[in-house]
């Protein structure tokens, strides 16, 4: 019998009438019917506004490329960013937010990424050290050391000197990261009071080498403050997230570990994605069926075609990744965990068209590359290492408040191999 992934159970009924569109974006399930993976487009009202959950791949590409300012983003999307975060430089009302994040991206290419594989691979070996001397029937409390190692990866790459990266996690961060895994349930505002001190000293020390970091109008001392919190938070949080269900899905798939395996053993664990083909497409895989953020709001000013259906101007869109990377349109068994979907000429096309975890235009992810380049390295490493199984009776599940993340208690056997 085929394993199933688990996934979201939407429970709303049609004709759409919301009660606020802030509640439906926290409460999916709860409010968009099961057709939104059968569709290309939903509409539907709360109160005087228009809404229209769109899932078709081109027309969502369309929206976020932006061309012509034709689909600015939601002003409910500014609110809500801003209820969490504070003032920050990437913000849509600050005017100069483009060349704002131009120069926070600067180093999060593919390139410095790869010369950071070092520093992600100390990290990754202190997790794999702790989970071979815990022993080989011990249950690994997945989430946790994801997080660990995540916050402790994105530390080392860009805030450790040469000396503090190779040697054992900063006190500080694995602090921070043990304080918000107490609560791992709790709210984004928790979890970002939990990353105060640690954005205090990150601001203090800047980039490693570089001086005192500078993310943007040095005269706005608590916009600064707020983006390093942004930055820390969702630097960590995604591919803590993904990396929990990359191998909670390789655990109950034991030849597709054995592949990547020989992969490994035969490209060097430091390869990149480019060099690690089946690494790459089981994350793009795991990214497709559980997209950390679920979906996106943007205002649109134009009428717009969406599968031959025209929706009239002046509605708020809510991009759906995750009604789209599993809608019955597009994708064959689209609940099903194949990352050979991935591979090969037909999945770069499929990653190209249809595949869009990180959004995509002038606001998608600034920290694409960086967190492929993790992810890949991290599984790689684990998998030359241990063979991972599922602990009976304790699966993983999903949590939505606000965005996808993995729920569950200990899921996992790491057992060391020979």
């Amino acid at each position: 019998m085929e394993f199933s992934p688990p996934r979201l159970e939407f429970s709303g009924r049609e004709p759409l009438l919301f009660p606020g569109l802030g509640k439906v974006l926290r409460e999916p399930m709860r409010y968009w019917p099961p057709a939104i993976v059968e569709r290309a487009a939903l509409e539907a009202r709360a109160g005087s506004t228009r809404i229209a959950l769109i899932a078709e791949p081109a027309t969502v590409t369309r929206i976020l490329l932006n061309r012509g300012d034709q689909f600015p983003r939601a002003r409910l999307h500014d609110r809500i960013l801003g209820a969490a975060y504070g003032e920050n430089l990437i913000r849509g009302d600050r005017l100069d937010w483009r060349r704002q994040r131009k120069e926070i991206a600067q180093p999060l290419t593919t390139a410095y990424s790869l010369e950071m594989a070092p520093r992600m691979r100390r990290a990754c070996m202190r997790i794999m050290d702790e989970w071979a001397a815990a022993g080989p029937d011990a249950p690994i409390d997945l989430l946790r050391d994801a997080r660990r190692f995540a916050l402790d990866s994105l530390w080392r790459c860009f805030f450790a000197s040469e000396s503090e990266a190779a040697g054992g996690p900063d006190p500080v961060v694995e602090a921070a990261a043990l304080t918000i895994d107490a609560h791992r349930t709790g709210t984004l505002v928790e979890h970002l009071a939990d990353l105060r001190p640690l954005a205090r000293r990150a601001l203090d020390r800047g980039y490693a080498g570089r001086g005192p970091a500078d993310l943007g109008d040095a005269r706005d001392e608590a916009a600064d403050f707020n983006t390093m919190l942004l930055f820390l938070h969702a630097g960590h949080d995604n591919v803590t997230a993904t990396l929990g269900w990359a191998l909670w899905l390789l655990a109950h798939h034991p030849e597709i570990q054995q592949q990547v395996r020989e992969e490994a053993r035969a490209a060097g664990s430091d390869a990149g994605p480019g060099a690690a083909p089946l690494a790459n497409a089981l994350i793009l895989e795991t990214l497709r069926l559980y997209p950390p953020i679920m979906h996106l709001i943007r205002d649109v000013t134009v009428d717009l075609e969406v599968a031959g259906a025209t929706i009239g101007a002046g509605f708020t869109a809510v991009l759906s990744m995750y009604a789209m990377h599993r809608n019955r349109l597009w994708w064959p068994a689209p609940d099903s965990f194949r990352p050979e979907r991935f591979l090969g000429k037909a999945g770069e096309q499929a990653r190209r068209t249809m595949l869009l975890p990180f959004g995509a235009g002038p606001r998608g992810c600034i920290g694409a590359s960086f967190a492929l380049v993790e992810l890949v390295l991290a599984v790689r490493l684990i998998v030359a290492r241990f063979a991972l199984a599922p602990v009976p009776g304790r699966a993983l599940d999903c949590r939505v408040d606000w965005v996808l993340r993995p729920e569950g208690e200990a899921p996992l056997l790491a057992r060391p191999l020979a």
